[in-house]
């Protein structure tokens, strides 16, 4: 019987993803659905995938095409020994004759390709708004088929019948000016698109896919996974520094208005300039002390916040707190600062013990949208929100704002879209701004391995790195980011080993060396 190697519930608990640990069929990741009133399944192999999280994304596509009655849905699986070359070559070869016959019963259609494209996007779309697609991921999709389009557009192809076994061949070229991962991100959307629709539609001969060499392909080395590099400490410090003294207190300065090209006054800049750049500021701070992707953020909402108050012992309210015991006539505060400090440690007991001050540790709940699962984050982030709704609350009732901030708003909403998301594109843009305009300063150094600029996806990179570099234990750092641990040290080998080179070169001096005496059991 064969055995399940890792599944998972998707689609709202409509089916399971999973994959086989043996058998004819290991290593392949399948949807697969109950059928109603039975205890029979439906299910169709998701031929792409390569992790649990690929076939859970694909897992959309796959329960369509289950119910469309795509020609490998709910046919038995082909048993193959996946040694037996010979074997495969002639299930390819099986695969395309009866393609090919389908083909002849009814002739490769023709349309626009421009309609085609519309199409597509209108089908991912309507995934978007039944909730099984992120829309962050559909726009990502539709980008990437806006590109192909324009390719096309060069090769001045407008129907689907002038697409040959040639016509990709340039693609690579044509796109040389972006990163080895966004075109391999391209072409995996392009192969979709050719493959769900325009081969299913009979708009293209499927043995055009048959032939393994329609599609360019694109060889992702370990240098371009640095495009969104970790940004370092004294780069960080100005950044922060900017967007805090510089960038967001413009937003409140009074400027001089005009009429008739003569000055008539002073007023206060525009309010949501206001709100937008505080929002800004505390999204930047909030994004890199929780290793958060930028949609995550984005969908925060207060209810998914807790803030403990866990108290530390502070140094020097310990001092004050001491003095001020003795001059009030305590008879059993003796011992030094040192003494205290030796004896209760750093973390604060109870809410009354001496030296104690607030420490504000906030705890967030977010479910990744590539993978789905749910994760906790602890950060130093509680003062910093605590600061943020304290002046959310305040600009509402400054500006008479009809609005309540309930645990179902939005963490960083916008009061003039109905109180919903801030714009990410916005955001990305002012980022854009802010940082290349401090680099072309020469304010900022960049990341020593990568020629990249920083980017939004740069406060995460920066998050686990950080933790990686202090020795945070890579389960857990992998558990807090939403990364399996492959994923993890794929792209983030490119630690500054400098930094812990102290771990390498670090030589024990004097100690004294122990005569071990080795047993060899063979001489007995």
């Amino acid at each position: 019987m064969p055995v399940i190697a890792e599944k998972q519930k998707v689609l709202k608990g409509r089916g399971i993803v999973l994959r086989y640990a043996n058998g004819n069929s290991a290593g392949k990741y399948f949807y697969r659905e109950l059928l109603k009133g039975t205890k029979k399944y439906r299910y169709i192999c998701i031929e792409e995938a390569t992790s649990l999280e690929e076939a859970i994304e694909m897992a959309s596509d796959a329960a369509i095409a289950l119910r469309e009655g795509t020609p490998q849905a709910n046919q038995p699986i082909e048993k193959i020994d996946p040694l037996n070359l010979l074997a495969r070559e002639e299930k390819l070869q099986r695969d395309r004759e009866r393609l090919l016959k389908a083909e002849k019963r009814g002739e490769t259609k023709s349309v626009s390709i421009e309609s085609a494209i519309d199409a597509f996007l209108g089908k991912q779309y309507k995934r978007v708004i039944a909730g099984t697609f992120a829309r962050a991921s559909y726009e990502h999709k539709k980008h990437c088929i806006w590109k192909v389009k324009e390719y096309l557009k060069s090769k001045g192809l407008t129907r689907t019948s002038q697409i040959n076994t040639t016509t990709f061949d340039d693609y690579l070229e044509f796109r040389s000016n972006t990163t080895r991962i966004l075109q391999a991100r391209e072409l995996a959307v392009l192969g979709e698109f050719i493959k769900s629709y325009l081969v299913r539609n009979n708009y293209i001969s499927s043995n055009l896919w048959l032939s393994g060499t329609f599609l360019p392909k694109v060889d992702v080395r370990m240098v371009d996974r640095m495009a969104n590099p970790a940004i370092s400490p004294d780069d960080w410090k100005k950044i922060v520094d900017h967007v805090r003294e510089v960038w967001r207190p413009k937003a409140f300065e009074k400027e001089v208005y005009y009429q008739d090209g003569e000055a008539k006054g002073v007023r206060q800049k525009s309010r949501r300039s206001m709100w937008y750049r505080t929002m800004f500021w505390h999204y930047i701070l909030f994004s890199k002390n929780t290793g958060m992707s930028p949609e995550e953020v984005l969908k925060l909402k207060w209810k998914n916040v807790e803030i403990k108050d866990v108290g530390r012992i502070s140094r020097s309210k310990l001092e004050e707190d001491l003095e001020d015991a003795r001059d009030e006539g305590y008879g059993d505060i003796e011992g030094s600062v040192e003494d205290w400090l030796g004896d209760i440690g750093e973390w604060a007991q109870s809410p009354t013990q001496l030296g104690r001050e607030e420490r504000l540790v906030a705890y967030i709940t977010t479910i990744r949208s590539k993978t789905k699962q749910a994760r906790e984050i602890p950060c130093n982030q509680g003062r910093e929100l605590r600061r943020l709704i304290g002046y959310q609350k305040k600009f509402l009732a400054d500006w008479d704002i009809d609005y309540k901030i309930t645990n179902d708003s939005y963490v960083f909403f916008n009061p003039w879209m109905d109180f919903g998301q801030c714009s990410q594109a916005r955001f990305r843009q002012s980022w854009r701004t802010i940082v290349d305009n401090l680099s072309k300063a020469g304010e900022l150094k960049g990341h020593k391995f990568s020629e990249h600029r920083y980017t939004l996806y740069s406060m995460r990179s920066t998050f686990i790195e950080d933790h990686l570099l202090k020795g945070t234990d890579i389960f857990l750092v992998a558990r807090i980011a939403g990364h399996d641990v492959k994923t993890l040290m794929q792209t983030y080998e490119r630690l500054d080993i400098r930094k812990r080179a102290e771990e390498i070169t670090n030589i024990n001096y004097g100690e004294i060396k122990k005569d071990i005496n080795v047993i060899n059991l063979l001489d007995d």
